[in-house]
């Protein structure tokens, strides 16, 4: 009977350390898989970053390809459409990368992408066409030519001009895509902000840019500084490559930094 009993007991002690050691060998291949499964996933996130930067480097190269061609319109209501048309030019068609081994497949939601997409128009969080009466000035300064006034230079004013001091810091009075920032004909260095809806602002005559072409830029945000004494910023709001009274769209109180 004691013979019986040890069998039984000792039995039972295999029986456990089995057991045991399946639960470790299971542990061990879990650790082994969540390990696995992270490095797959930081590969993935790197090469999501890579692509990415990728992206925003070849978004910036077009949009100053685009700039330049832009550049050599005669009037800005030429480089206006320019700017528009040669925006919605179809991107070239780009070959897939071959698929990782092991690669963790993203879910799709919804149909797939087309295959030659067009660069999206910006889409601003507020439309521009709602910001009436609500926007900053550009720059701290007096104005000295209003729209529709006779301007010194001939013809009459399609903006606003104001007085600036040296070295005056220049802000966009809404957010936007910077879709110029360079040398322009007579008018000297421009800068065209898309706030989408078919609306652009126009800061004319700035000193160093603070932005470059294709960067995105928030309200009040600075893209540019004045020149010496006596310089002048011209502010122009178009619609469709048509100017607009600015004046209508500027806040009586708000200063370029928001301040009354």
């Amino acid at each position: 009977a004691r013979a019986a009993a040890l069998k039984e007991t000792l039995s039972r002690q295999k029986a456990v350390r089995e057991a045991l050691e399946k639960e470790r060998a299971d542990f061990e291949r879990t650790n082994e898989d969540v390990a696995q499964r992270r490095a797959l996933l930081a590969d993935l996130l790197k090469e999501k970053q890579q692509e990415r930067r990728t992206a925003e480097r070849l978004a910036k190269a077009a949009q100053s390809e685009t700039a330049a061609l832009a550049a050599r319109a005669d009037t800005l209501r030429g480089v206006l459409n320019r700017l528009e048309k040669l925006s919605r030019v179809v991107a070239p068609r780009r070959k897939p990368p071959p698929p990782s081994p092991n690669r963790i497949a993203a879910p799709r939601d919804g149909p797939p992408a087309a295959a030659t997409p067009r660069r999206e128009a910006f889409r601003p969080a507020t439309a521009f066409a709602s910001a009436r009466g609500a926007l900053r000035s550009p720059i701290a300064g007096n104005v000295i030519g209003r729209f529709g006034a006779p301007r010194p230079e001939g013809g009459k004013f399609e903006g606003l001009r104001f007085a600036a001091g040296s070295g005056a810091i220049v802000t966009a009075p809404f957010e936007g895509n910077v879709s110029f920032a360079r040398q322009w004909g007579r008018v000297g260095n421009l800068i065209v902000l898309d706030v989408g809806g078919g609306y652009h602002i126009l800061l004319i005559g700035v000193g160093a840019f603070l932005v470059e072409e294709g960067q995105t830029v928030k309200a009040g945000e600075p893209v540019a500084a004045m020149n010496g004494a006596g310089a002048e910023l011209d502010l122009e709001i178009r619609k469709n490559g048509d100017p607009v009274n600015p004046s209508l769209w500027l806040s009586e109180n708000a200063g370029p930094d928001g301040s009354s």
